[in-house]
């Protein structure tokens, strides 16, 4: 018998699990309602949706469409339940969508990097192959997701996938220490936390180039003289070879 995946499931919970799977622009695409469209939050989703039965349909139809392409993965399946990971005969797309799962849905602290991140990137051959099916490569989805680090979040998987050799300057979606200097950036805009600079440092040691520029010209200096990230520029002033850019 095949569990019905709304049931259970609050509203604030569908929309909250969907924008943590695919963001409010995604979202926005997949389901082309209002609340998603214009200033999403989750708050204002929900009391559109709450009023807007034909909307809230659609809402949720997404939310099964995702829950069974879950519950067919063996491993994003076991961490729904609760229930110890099994690798055995699990194939490495699946491997790579459940740790990208992992990013999007499981906090980055130090038990769940030793439960659940470190033994999954362990069966991973190839830290660097990017599945059609994710929106981004392993490394800028693990920088990515540092975003809501705070208190006890671990750099873990990102330190763990560069020491698997992921590389420090790929360029696919957009240089990762680039990508590094926007999160903390944004983080401190924001206010949503203090910026860290481990991530940054951890870039560097594995061989980020601070000269490398994006498709727009900017740099991992610009950037930051942008945000206002003092530590990032006076990291940036203590190497030579970008000290005077």
């Amino acid at each position: 018998m095949t569990t019905n995946p709304l049931h259970g499931a609050t509203l604030e919970r569908i929309v909250t699990h969907l924008h943590d799977e695919y963001g409010w622009e995604e979202l926005a695409r997949r389901v082309p309602v209002k609340c998603f469209q214009n200033e999403p939050s989750v708050g204002s989703s929900l009391k559109f949706l709450r009023k807007t039965p034909w909307a809230r349909e659609q809402v949720e139809a997404e939310y099964v469409k995702l829950a069974r392409r879950e519950d067919a993965n063996p491993l994003i399946d076991a961490l729904k339940r609760g229930q110890a990971l099994d690798f055995t005969g699990v194939s490495q797309t699946k491997l790579h969508a459940a740790l990208g799962w992992m990013l999007r849905h499981v906090e980055q602290n130090a038990q769940n990097l030793q439960l659940y991140f470190l033994p999954t990137l362990a069966h991973i051959q190839d830290v660097n192959f990017w599945p059609d099916a994710e929106p981004l490569p392993l490394l800028n989805l693990a920088i990515d997701r540092s975003a809501l680090g705070a208190g006890d979040y671990e750099p873990g998987v990102v330190a763990e996938l560069l020491r698997r050799g992921a590389d420090a300057n790929d360029p696919r979606f957009w240089p990762p220490l680039l990508h590094t200097v926007d999160v903390e950036g944004q983080a401190y805009q924001s206010k949503t936390r203090a910026p860290r600079t481990d991530l940054f440092d951890l870039l560097l040691a594995h061989g980020a180039d601070p000269a490398l520029e994006d498709s727009r010209g900017n740099t991992a200096r610009s950037m930051a003289e942008a945000y206002g990230l003092r530590a990032v520029i006076n990291k940036l002033n203590t190497l030579p070879a970008v000290s005077g850019s």
